[in-house]
């Protein structure tokens, strides 16, 4: 029935109720079933309407009272209207009782819907009944008993900051769902600690896991799932949730950061012991270039048809050399020297570096393919720097091609001219690099065991020193590529500016 038809229904019960006190014959208290027009008035919920029922009521009573024994001697009549009108009082007040304690109970339901909805930070009522019945019944928490309980969890409510957590337009796409959808391998291990500590008799559980977003955008979040005491078996589930992802990124760069900052105290010390041992390298260095000068001088005196010691001696004098610039150049680093410029044939370098290299290729089965574009002009720069350069890239795509059976290990190094710029390509076949070529470049970034991560930012470095660009990109069928451009025939003015 509804409400706006209770106060004419009451009307008109509460009229025959008058009709059968005053007319029928009955020595019963009849005015008793007053309380009945009460009661149905009461369903309105309207304080007023039930004040007005309850007086009425009572003006009836009195009114029957006085028409059928007004003559009457006090006596038993007298006590039955007492009787009915102590009931319909009663009634009346108890009415009223529940009418301020319901109006009271809405008041705080809608103060806790209010600030259920206002928080800025989300929070979500679930159901999680059917989850504590099948979690009762389970042997044990295993991951099939976790991922079906979470999946029975129904959202009841949710703010819009819940919805954004997870990258919804609006809290009604949560209502009456679940978050397994958002949920990950983490996530199922957080849930199994959750259940099993609410299994134990907590009200109250933390736990840091991780879900996914609609975009699928990993997200770390702090949960805070709370029994309430009328939870009734998990009924109501309060679920608050803090997004740490911001948080533990920072973390984790302030770690990178330390550990790059010790690394880097690890590096200047050995920068330091380089130079120290430079310095005492340098001089045997030194002698033993001065013996193979000696020794070659002696062989055309005493000699002169030796023609493989010669070229032995030659190659000595060469390689001493070369170790001495490399030495020297150390030297100068450690003091923070300005390199020195000169005017070098690209073919040359390429040429001399490959001569160095040539053994150790040998040995790991790598075949170097070299082509270089007749006729290239020349480039000023440091030799000894830009020979380091293509040493680390050749020595690098080497190791990338590691794994690879010994006939697939294949190198390409090639030389062109670019307009006023020189171009010189490293490939191999090798693993590739990650989804941002960039990343290798970023200073103690490897994926060596051994490696420290800092060659490639050096040789980054040394070639903007020299006006010049390092780039790196991944070849289509499979492998990696260096591109190194320098500018051609740099005069040593544009060097000084």
């Amino acid at each position: 029935m509804a409400r706006r038809l209770y106060a004419p229904t009451a009307a008109v019960l509460a009229l025959g109720i008058f009709a059968l006190d005053v007319l029928s014959p009955l020595q019963g208290a009849v005015a008793v079933l007053y309380t009945t027009v009460v009661v149905l008035v009461g369903r309105t919920h309207s304080r007023g309407l039930i004040l007005s029922a309850a007086g009425l009521c009572t003006v009836l009573a009195i009114i029957g009272y006085c028409a059928s024994h007004w003559d009457d001697p006090l006596g038993s009549p007298a006590m039955r209207l007492a009787v009915s009108l102590i009931a319909l009082g009663v009634t009346t007040a108890l009415f009223l009782r529940q009418l301020a304690e319901s109006t009271e109970r809405e008041l705080a339901d809608a103060r806790y819907r209010t600030i259920f909805t206002a928080a800025g930070f989300p929070i979500w009522e679930s159901d999680w009944s059917g989850a504590y019945a099948l979690l009762l019944k389970a042997s044990s928490l295993d991951e099939a008993s976790v991922r079906r309980a979470f999946q029975l969890a129904r959202v009841r409510n949710a703010n819009d900051a819940a919805a954004r957590l997870f990258g919804l337009a609006d809290r009604s796409e949560l209502m009456g769902g679940t978050v397994d959808d958002f949920a990950t391998p983490a996530a199922f291990e957080s849930l199994a600690r959750i259940y099993g500590a609410l299994l134990r008799g907590r009200m109250a559980v933390e736990e840091e896991t991780c879900f996914v977003t609609r975009s699928g955008e990993a997200i770390d979040v702090l949960l805070q799932v709370s029994l309430p005491p009328d939870h009734g078996g998990w009924k109501r589930v309060l679920v608050m949730a803090a997004d740490v992802t911001e948080r533990n990124r920072a973390q984790a760069r302030l770690a990178q950061s330390q550990a790059a900052l010790t690394h880097m105290s690890r590096v200047t010390t050995l920068g330091q012991i380089a130079a120290s041992i430079a310095h005492e390298v340098n001089q045997p260095l030194s002698a033993i270039i001065t013996y193979a000068r000696s020794g070659r001088r002696w062989l055309e005196r005493e000699a002169p048809g030796a023609a493989e010691v010669a070229d032995c001696l030659d190659h000595i004098t060469s390689n001493g050399t070369r170790a001495a610039d490399v030495i020297a150049g150390i030297r100068e680093l450690a003091r923070k020297a300005d390199p020195s410029h000169e005017r070098m044939a690209l073919k040359t370098l390429i040429e001399d570096t490959e001569a160095l290299l040539r053994r150790d290729l040998q040995v790991h089965d790598v075949t170097l393919r070299i082509t270089v574009e007749p006729e290239l002009p020349t480039l000023m720069g440091d030799r000894v720097q830009l020979q380091q350069v293509l040493m680390n890239l050749v020595l690098n795509a080497q190791q990338a091609m590691a794994d690879l059976p010994p006939g697939q290990r294949e190198m390409c190094l090639t030389a062109a001219q670019d307009g006023d710029a020189l171009i010189v390509e490293v490939s191999d076949c090798g693993i590739g690099l990650a989804d941002d070529p960039e990343t290798v470049f970023r200073p103690f970034f490897t994926t060596k065991d051994d490696g420290m991560g800092i060659g490639l930012a050096i040789c980054r470095s040394i070639l903007e020193q020299h006006h010049g660009t390092l780039t790196a990109r991944n070849n289509p069928g499979g492998g990696a590529s260096f591109r190194l451009r320098l500018p051609a025939a740099l005069d040593t003015e544009a060097f000084a500016a």
